[in-house]
């Protein structure tokens, strides 16, 4: 068995509220999307996916500091 995925935190640009619903948007995504293509990893892909993100959104914020100075 494949050891459990980390738990992302959320990112410090994003208030609680937008860290959930996005969260939850990724997660419902991978989940459809693990479903339809018959794939048995929904949630670690799902884990996979919002770490993704968070490193992303990461990013871009400093991209965006960095082009504000």
């Amino acid at each position: 068995m494949p050891p459990a995925p980390e738990p992302v935190s959320k990112p410090d640009c994003l208030t609680e509220e937008q860290w959930a619903r996005l969260t939850l948007a990724v997660l419902v995504g991978v989940a459809e999307g693990t479903d339809q293509a018959g794939l048995p990893w929904a949630s670690d892909l799902g884990v996979t996916a919002v770490s993704a993100v968070r490193t992303r959104i990461d990013e871009l914020w400093a991209a965006e500091g960095a082009s504000d100075g």
